[in-house]
């Protein structure tokens, strides 16, 4: 297998692996859902706070005009 077809099959991989595991779990479907869902807003809280972890002014002032004049 050529480095060039290494990283699509992977992914493949991936996804059958994905789709075998929900059919598998297809029984549990309410706790699935309960954990897909604690996991898109843990991974949202996560983005934003590096963002705004980026965006912080760097002196140690923050206040109304420091922020302001940042963004």
């Amino acid at each position: 297998m050529t480095a060039a077809l290494a990283a699509p099959a992977t992914q493949v991989c991936a996804f059958m692996l994905g789709c075998a595991l929900v059919h598998v779990a297809r029984g549990h479907a309410d706790l699935i859902t309960r954990l897909l869902a604690v996991t898109a807003v843990g991974a949202a809280v996560l983005v934003l706070l590096v963002a705004s972890l980026d965006y912080a002014p760097e002196g140690g002032t923050f206040d109304e005009v420091t922020v302001y004049a940042a963004s």
